[in-house]
């Protein structure tokens, strides 16, 4: 990231991940696991580890440099805190095998050096309400935000991208898109090319008639004008979607721009039934 006015190069610090969704199209097993926590296969030295994304999600965003994150969970969401929450006995009193004691160990040490702020959403009234909820923690700077089910695996040079581009106007935002057989069931955005770039002009959360097979990944940039913007518009079908406070930013002449994934780039997602089965398939 980079100061528009100074040119001097800025880190950017924080993550917002919203682990609040009541999981209703995987019960029955979300009934007591919060979907993010439903466990993704992993190869580490050749070893296979089970962990819940939400815990693979943390460890992408730490080798990224990310170090504060606010998670904000809701009803039934205590096993996300519990297993945030570092317990050494675990590992040496139960003859854990050794790749598995030692990852375990890494990420109590990642755990150790991050700040993490818990929030609770009381009621779920949709991803952009979620968001809202993390506006004391974000404050003045710039942050990311990453929907605790959905990981981008392997692409870390579209996550350094997303990272390291230019925000310079007020009401400027980063979304990430991937071309999708059938968009209707995402927020899907319509853009144009402007040299290397692609600017987006309208966005819009699951449309009948999508313009265009552009999904939106559940994957931001933003400044903090994203919260004034949430808290302009108007709930649809009792729900704040955050894509409705993009399109604001929009309207207000903000610079919102796409990174676009490439065809071959892998999204593990666990909203649905469907999609946690395409993972295992990954």
């Amino acid at each position: 990231m980079v100061n528009c006015k100074t040119g001097e190069s800025l880190m950017i610090k924080k993550i917002v991940i919203p682990a609040a969704g009541l999981g209703s199209r995987l019960l029955p097993i979300t009934k007591e696991m919060p979907k993010e926590m439903m466990p993704i296969f992993l190869k580490t030295n050749d070893q296979i580890i089970v962990k819940p994304l939400i815990h693979a999600l943390f460890e992408k965003f730490f080798q990224l440099g990310i170090r504060e994150y606010c998670i904000i969970v809701g009803k039934q969401k205590r096993a996300i805190e519990d297993h945030f929450t570092i317990n050494y006995d675990l590992i040496y009193n139960l003859g854990v095998k050794d790749h598995i004691r030692k990852d375990i160990e890494k990420f109590y040490t990642k755990l150790q050096n991050s700040k993490i702020f818990w929030v609770n959403q009381q009621k779920q009234d949709g991803f952009g309400d979620a968001v809202l909820h993390a506006e004391s923690f974000v404050g003045s700077d710039e942050f990311l935000v990453s929907a605790g089910d959905t990981l981008i695996p392997n692409n870390d040079r579209l996550l350094r991208e997303l990272m390291s581009m230019r925000l310079c106007g007020k009401n400027d935002a980063i979304i990430v898109l991937k071309e999708v057989p059938d968009p209707k069931r995402f927020g899907v955005a319509v853009v144009n090319q402007k040299g290397d770039k692609l600017i987006v002009r309208n966005v819009e959360e699951k449309p009948k008639r999508p313009k265009s097979n552009l999904a939106m990944i559940a994957l931001y940039r933003f400044k903090p004008s994203i919260f004034s913007a949430l808290n302009e518009i108007k709930r649809g079908k009792n729900e704040l979607q955050l894509t409705d406070a993009i399109q604001k930013l929009i309207e207000r002449k903000g610079n919102v721009r796409a990174i676009m994934m490439n065809k071959v780039d892998q999204v593990i997602d666990v909203g649905t039934a469907e999609s946690y089965l395409e993972t295992f398939k990954l």
